[in-house]
């Protein structure tokens, strides 16, 4: 999106009018209705409910600690708190925050009606540049958050002060002073999800966060549940950071035809040409980064493929004062990031296996900001991409008896969360070289002494009208795990593969779970 120059001028000037270090711009009220003259009703109960808080925590000290306590748990790694979870909790005067925030209304439903419209209504704290403000830095006893919201009409965003004054913030710029956000969380919903027993004797249990009054709200995938965060670690192994069945597989296979995977799941070697399938290893993704357009400012062409939503709160590019540079959407958080792999199983029925994970901008991107001039908003004018941000998401447990000898991965980044199903057909090869020997087992390196098989499969996999498709890349069983060793200052290290699409790269490798 690209701002004309004029009116991005006309902007700066009025905020030079408006803005000193400790006031922030002002639109007058016969703007505020223009901007919302399409409306509906749920953006006037969002915009209700941020009248409301935004007095609330003027008004109370306790619950603006309470926000600040809650963000930072990161309990769906953002710095978000679902007002669900914390309408019922008590502040140190004995009341509790909905009591509080219901003394605010004038009509005694209205509150009510928003929480029955909105069960997944959140409180985002922003981390904002140079330090102006994030959810560790808040200063709780003096600063004072104005309240913010967001709707799909605009990419301008509507703040409240605690005075019941409403302005606009355009959206090429970023605030510089405390606020928050009321926005819809889409990393959960409502509902308990179903335990499953997994073959490996899992049960996935783990991503059900429940309130104080039984009711139940589910994380769509495990990588949201901030209580499952795991170490990070580096891109290219020490020999203590990478499992030693890998290195076996790899100095095993070093001079020797035949499959890493092999001896992961199987325990085949050359010397031990049969075994059978261990689920102690699982597949994972283990490292994702972005790519742009070769030969271009790759930052921005990469931002703006997985930012180019119309209504979407986040950087987009366009001119402030003369100068290309980002369109703020400070708004919404992190990124959440769709992985689908594609599984062809052998009895005909195609298997989509679907997972999330988030990323920040600051994960993904080097981010520049600069004020136009003292005390004014932030502007971004430059990014680029970060290295390679490391993940530990687990995928299936890969058995040729099952699955295909190939799969397919495909990554969107999410902007809505409604499915369609379309069809996916691939030709695909299937191992054959299996029989019982006792148990059923793997016969033979590779495909074993008979051909493969080959046939065409269909899959019925989703698919979400506005994400943004950033590709996909196929994964063979055959593919080598770890490729090459060499010493490092710090001694030997190991390097394991890459997979590359148009828009990102991405190391799969399969780990031990058990």
């Amino acid at each position: 999106m690209r701002i004309n120059l004029k009116i991005a001028f006309a902007t700066l000037i009025l905020f030079a009018l408006t803005i000193s270090c400790n006031d922030e711009p002002s639109l007058d009220r016969r703007h505020i209705q223009d901007k919302l003259s399409n409306s509906n009703t749920k953006t006037e109960q969002k915009r209700a409910f941020a009248k409301a808080f935004a007095k609330a925590l003027a008004d109370n000290s306790q619950l603006r600690e309470l926000i600040k306590r809650e963000a930072l748990k990161m309990f769906d790694n953002d710095y978000d708190v679902l007002y669900y979870l914390i309408k019922d909790e008590q502040i140190a005067d004995g009341t509790s925050v909905r009591s509080l925030l219901q003394s605010y209304f004038k009509n005694a439903d209205e509150l009510k009606q928003i929480e029955s419209d909105f069960p997944t209504l959140t409180i985002f704290v922003p981390e904002l540049p140079n330090g102006s403000f994030s959810a560790s830095s808040w200063d709780t006893q003096s600063e004072i958050p104005h309240v913010a919201y967001n709707t799909r009409s605009t990419n301008d965003v509507f703040i409240i002060k605690e005075t019941g004054e409403e302005y606009t913030l355009e959206a090429s710029l970023i605030p510089n002073f405390p606020v928050v956000v009321i926005k819809e969380n889409e990393r959960i919903t409502e509902g308990v999800r179903i335990e499953n027993e997994t073959k490996s004797g899992r049960k996935d249990i783990l991503n059900v966060v429940r309130a104080k009054d039984g009711k139940s709200f589910k994380f769509l995938h495990d990588s949201f549940n901030g209580s499952l965060n795991s170490t990070n670690t580096a891109r290219i192994y020490a020999p203590n950071q990478i499992d030693q069945r890998l290195i076996e597989a790899f100095n095993i296979y070093g001079t020797s035809d035949g499959w890493h995977r092999d001896y992961i799941y199987y325990n085949i070697s050359p010397s031990t040409p049969s075994g059978s399938f261990s689920y102690d290893f699982q597949e994972h993704i283990t490292f994702f980064s972005l790519r742009g357009v070769p030969g271009s400012d790759n930052g921005f062409s990469a931002y703006s493929k997985i930012a180019d939503q119309a209504g979407e709160q986040r950087y987009r590019f366009g001119l402030v004062n003369g100068y290309r540079s980002v369109v703020s959407g400070w708004s919404d958080g992190f990124f959440e990031f769709k992985v689908k792999v594609l599984l062809n199983a052998k009895n005909g029925i195609g298997t989509e296996f679907v997972t999330f994970f988030p990323a920040s901008i600051n994960e993904l991107f080097r981010v520049r900001s600069t004020q136009p001039y003292s005390g004014a908003p932030f502007t971004i004018n430059s990014l680029r991409i970060r290295g390679d941000k490391y993940l530990n998401l687990p995928l299936f447990n890969w058995d040729l008896n099952q699955y295909a000898s190939s799969i397919k991965i495909e990554i969107e980044e999410v902007d809505r969360i409604e499915n369609t199903t379309i069809t996916d057909t691939r030709t695909v090869q299937f191992a054959t070289n299996f029989g019982i020997e006792g148990v059923l087992k793997k016969i033979g390196l590779k495909f074993g002494a008979s051909l493969e098989e080959t046939r065409t499969t269909t899959i019925q996999k989703s698919y979400t009208e506005g994400n943004d498709e950033l590709g996909a890349v196929i994964i063979n069983f055959a593919d080598n795990v770890i490729l090459n060793t060499f010493n490092s200052v710090d001694g030997l290290r190991y390097s394991t593969r890459e997979y590359q699409a148009g828009w990102f790269a991405i190391s799969v490798e399969p780990k031990r779970v058990q």
